[in-house]
């Protein structure tokens, strides 16, 4: 029983950590697993594809390399400024990810729980 919660905190932190699906990686859930990392990326990808329409690819070759890192925070700065509806809906929705991945690990690990206890009867 120890083993089980000592598991349980050491995914749920690793989810906290690292980000939705990462702690169904140790509990070896790996269809959820990669569920939860394709729906995160897939909002990455699309702000990130939202902020490159809005500021134009040529701007951002502009500024490539680690040189212009304080002209790219001015940039995504005034993006974030422009788009407020945009972030807050993307930061609810990645939060609701995250937190239903957070919320599924628990089930799973409890479900787990629940059968090996019937089992053993």
């Amino acid at each position: 029983m120890k083993n089980k919660k000592l598991i349980l905190i050491l995914a749920g932190m690793v989810t906290l950590l690292l980000g939705p699906g990462a702690g169904h990686l140790i509990i070896k859930e790996w269809k959820r697993a990669v569920f939860f990392i394709a729906l995160a990326f897939s909002l990455f990808i699309i702000l990130a594809s939202i902020f490159i329409n809005s500021v134009g690819i040529e701007f951002l070759e502009s500024v490539k390399g680690f040189q212009n890192i304080n002209q790219f925070r001015s940039i995504y700065e005034s993006f974030q400024e422009e788009n407020q509806n945009t972030m807050l809906m993307f930061n609810i929705l990645f939060a609701g990810v995250w937190a239903s991945s957070i919320v599924d690990l628990f089930k799973i690990i409890k479900n787990k729980e629940f059968m090996e206890e019937k089992e053993e009867k």
